[in-house]
């Protein structure tokens, strides 16, 4: 993303990856939107990405305009809207994910706690779909376990 580092993003998982028309469709979607998507009408200088083919990360350069309670809204519509047409669960926040021999795995999040907890689930990165600027995402958005914020679950 062609953005400031102090810029405000939001991660949008899907339960699977993208297929390559899925993929098509949501770049379309997602680029119509931003040239409409504004502030109490100031335009954001916004951008995204796709990571995994399994990811939606958007970002907002609030160095020129903050994103608003409504445009966050209308952010949250449109992934609504892409969830709606492909079952991805965007906003199921209970679904974990973590990478494994370059493989990733989403599991719901109890499961989760308790294959780390039993040592069946180790040598992973953890994806942390929580940060809140596009400078952690570029460091700590994927970490090893013992470094993430999972760390807590590990014996």
């Amino acid at each position: 993303m062609n953005l400031a580092d102090n810029s405000k993003i939001w991660i949008f998982q899907a339960n699977r990856k993208f297929s390559s028309e899925e993929k098509e469709t949501i770049i379309s979607k997602l680029k119509n939107f931003m040239v409409d998507w504004n502030a109490h009408g100031a335009a954001l200088l916004a951008d995204f990405a796709l990571p995994y083919d399994q990811f939606i990360v958007v970002g907002v350069d609030e160095n020129q305009a903050a994103a608003s309670g409504c445009s966050i809204d209308k952010l949250t519509k449109i992934i609504r809207e892409l969830d709606a047409d492909y079952n991805f669960e965007f906003l199921n926040r209970m679904l974990i994910a973590y990478e494994q021999h370059e493989e990733i795995t989403i599991e719901k999040l109890p499961q989760f706690k308790k294959n780390v907890k039993e040592g069946i689930i180790r040598n992973v990165n953890v994806f942390n779909n929580g940060i809140a600027n596009l400078a952690e995402f570029k460091t700590s958005w994927k970490l090893p376990l013992e470094q993430s914020w999972a760390k807590s679950l590990l014996n």
